[in-house]
């Protein structure tokens, strides 16, 4: 059989399933994505509702600028093709208990000015001096590479990433080995301590603070921003580059096992009993089902069994969202109010959760809503394990998800007051939807939280197993982070199984 034959079976239709598919199509390999969902996406994903667009998959994407080397994975994969692009000023505001407003600028002078504000100490403002700079210098640093794997690098690829990042290490090193908590305690003063702890949105997430100064930099950079069509229109870009290439994609179909023989992956057995072979087997989806369920278990080591037991695995979260004849294209698109009292709420992972987030998609994607209405979304980062409890009472599950519709509702009546009878439409998704329409182990939305650690795990762990052959590993349980990332990996693995082959690995631009 020649490499122009070799066929490769994709497990999911996500974003990192689509672009392994592109790829493989693109060099000779003939793909099929069995995917258990309707519709291509996975964790990008998005739902209407009378007239409404519920985006529950994307905030923003990174390698919108032409001119940095990770836009050429969006050229090749048709992602942005004829697509408008809503940039950030800002990244929230957030108003404290005294009603004071203050805006996270992606303008580093700015966001220092703004920040000073809520200060007088001379050590506060020299760490605030000393963020924002930093935020501006990285804004200039060159982007992460997606041409090939860290496995197929040589010495002088090493070399030439090491040089390239190396005026920005100190950065890299600083903030990327202390957490925003920690971080946060490091201020004097006590309403700037409060502010900082929220500089990615929520302080019971264990961000380091580097994720925050990256979003920033390339918001400033105009290297970040909202696509449109959003997170399914995302999706369904990938999925029409794929079929464009010749690509097969069979929905509502769940992988029950996969099949091996003589430690090679051969095929999938379907839920629906049938059998399906090929060459190639590639996994996008939930790495645990993959691990522990399609594989039981049977190709484990060390290092994986540590990750799996000890890496802290992304909290999902409960959104809200609201279809509103109301006009918000003049309000903050993500506001954060600091509240009095804790949110009382089951199913949240802080029992002293005192903070509402409200965000609406009148500036980022107007077609979200009729002319002069809204889409309003607010989350929580939520317990899976509470969530799942509470639904196996579906009458109990039920109560608690309109409760949770009910205090941002009277929230959003507090700010503006009328708006309740302005509601048309209330939908909510938990983490046990997240989990139903994805598979994602405990309705994650990202994988693993970002930390060293688990930077050092993923790399010994890889994308493909001990023992196993014809088989990879994609998505964000491998590379974990945003989509840039995991469409990336898609890329690698076709990377890697042309390098099997000694075949020169070939893109085609859009």
């Amino acid at each position: 059989m020649t490499n122009q034959e070799k066929s490769i079976i994709i497990i999911g239709a996500g974003a990192a399933g689509l672009a392994a598919g592109i790829y493989g199509q693109m060099n000779g390999y003939k793909t099929n994505i069995f995917e258990m969902h309707n519709i291509p996406g996975g964790l990008s994903t998005a739902w209407k509702r009378k007239g409404y667009t519920f985006d529950g998959g994307m905030d923003w994407i990174v390698g919108i600028d032409p001119k940095m080397e990770e836009h050429l994975i969006w050229r090749e994969l048709g992602a942005l093709k004829g697509k408008k692009v809503a940039f950030y000023d800002e990244l929230f505001r957030i108003k404290d208990r005294e009603g004071k407003i203050c805006t996270f600028y992606a303008d580093p002078k700015k966001f220092e000015e703004e920040l000073s504000q809520f200060t007088s100490y001379g050590e506060d403002l020299k760490k605030i001096k000393h963020l924002c700079k930093s935020i501006g210098r990285f804004s200039k640093a060159p982007s992460f590479s997606y041409k090939k794997p860290e496995n197929l690098y040589g010495f002088f690829d090493k070399l030439a990433v090491m040089l390239k990042f190396l005026p920005y290490m100190g950065i890299l090193t600083k903030y990327n080995g202390v957490m925003i908590s920690d971080f946060a305690k490091e201020f004097r003063d006590p309403r700037l301590r409060e502010i900082i702890s929220y500089i990615f949105y929520n302080p019971d997430i264990a961000y380091s603070v580097f994720p925050p100064l990256f979003t920033l930099a390339n918001m400033y950079n105009k290297n970040a921003g909202y696509p449109e069509g959003g997170a399914l229109g995302l999706g369904k870009s990938f999925e029409a580059r794929y079929k464009e290439l010749g690509g097969q994609v069979e929905y509502e179909k769940r992988v029950k096992k996969i099949i091996v023989k003589d430690n090679r992956a051969i095929g999938i057995l379907l839920a629906d009993g049938t059998e399906h072979f090929a060459d190639i087997v590639i996994s996008a989806c939930d790495g645990r089902t993959t691990i522990y369920d399609l594989l039981e278990g049977k190709y484990l080591n060390d290092d994986i069994n540590r990750m799996y037991k000890e890496a802290t695995v992304h909290p999902s979260m409960v959104r809200v969202f609201l279809g509103v004849n109301q006009d918000f294209k003049n309000e903050p698109h993500t506001a954060i109010y600091l509240k009095d009292k804790p949110v009382e709420v089951s199913g949240l992972i802080s029992k002293n959760q005192n903070s509402i987030l409200v965000r609406h998609y009148c500036h980022t994607e107007p077609s979200y809503s009729p002319s002069g209405k809204s889409v309003l979304t607010s989350f929580f980062i939520a317990n899976y394990d509470e969530w799942k409890e509470l639904y196996k009472d579906r009458e109990r599950y039920k109560k608690e998800k309109e409760k949770v519709a009910d205090i941002v509702i009277e929230h959003l009546e507090q700010t503006y007051p009328g708006i309740r009878k302005k509601i048309e439409y209330v939908d909510v998704s938990t983490p046990v939807t997240i989990e139903r329409y994805t598979g994602n182990y405990k309705g994650s939305i990202m994988g693993w939280i970002a930390t060293s650690e688990i930077d050092v795990w993923s790399k010994r762990v890889g994308m493909t197993l001990s023992n196993l052959d014809n088989f990879y590993m994609i998505g964000q349980w491998v590379v974990y982070g945003g989509v840039i990332r995991v469409v990336g990996s898609g890329r690698f693995v076709i990377q890697m199984q042309c390098d099997k082959d000694q075949k020169k690995f070939a893109t085609m631009l859009d």
